[in-house]
């Protein structure tokens, strides 16, 4: 307390000495040095949880992420070639291949494309094929991670709150999925 701010009552004996003015102690150096303690925990803390935080939430990526959470894809997909993939390209009609990772669609069965059992189901392949890769390059789209699947592979697509494997079944491309076998030379219409 300095020297000429004190009140009437400080001048009773005991209460202020002006000599121990500039000596006073300090008293609760305790708490404010928790205090410091505590927002610099805090600042680690955000520093080593933030960044998983922000990849747990969908995100738009130019590259792959290997099987984590899920992401909003915003690329041009091609066929994939058999040399090399590229960064964004379909490899059957329900395979993508993303950055280095290659996902299926979980919620969808569709014709063979590598081993087809008839030229309808081959034709169909083909067809189903085109079609996915005309719906990837319609705009961006999130990539789910399916919950109801053990294999980290597997994915929902969803574009405005629509499952593109719906789409597919609808334009006549695909199956919902079931894990019965299901005859596509018998049920062809290309």
């Amino acid at each position: 307390m300095a020297q000429g701010l004190y009140d009437i009552d400080d001048r009773q004996a005991g209460r202020f000495n002006p000599h121990e003015a500039g000596r006073e102690k300090r008293k609760g150096g305790l708490p404010l040095t928790a205090l410091f303690l505590a927002l610099l925990g805090g600042a680690a803390a955000i520093l080593a949880i933030g960044p998983q935080l922000l990849w747990s939430q969908p995100e738009s990526h130019q590259g792959g992420s290997g099987f984590g959470g899920g992401l909003v894809i915003n690329a041009t997909f091609d066929a994939c070639s058999s040399e090399a993939r590229a960064a964004a390209c379909v490899v059957s009609p329900r395979e993508f291949s993303y950055g280095s990772t290659t996902y299926h669609l979980s919620d969808i069965r569709t014709p063979d494309a590598q081993f087809p059992a008839c030229d309808a189901e081959a034709q169909l392949a083909g067809k189903a094929t085109r079609t996915f890769i005309g719906i990837l390059n319609g705009g961006a789209f999130e990539s789910l991670p399916d919950p109801t699947d053990s294999d980290p592979a597997a994915r929902i697509l969803m574009r405005d709150g629509v499952s593109i494997g719906q789409i597919m079944i609808a334009k006549g491309v695909a199956q919902p999925w079931a894990p019965q076998p299901y005859n596509w030379c018998a049920h062809a219409s290309v």
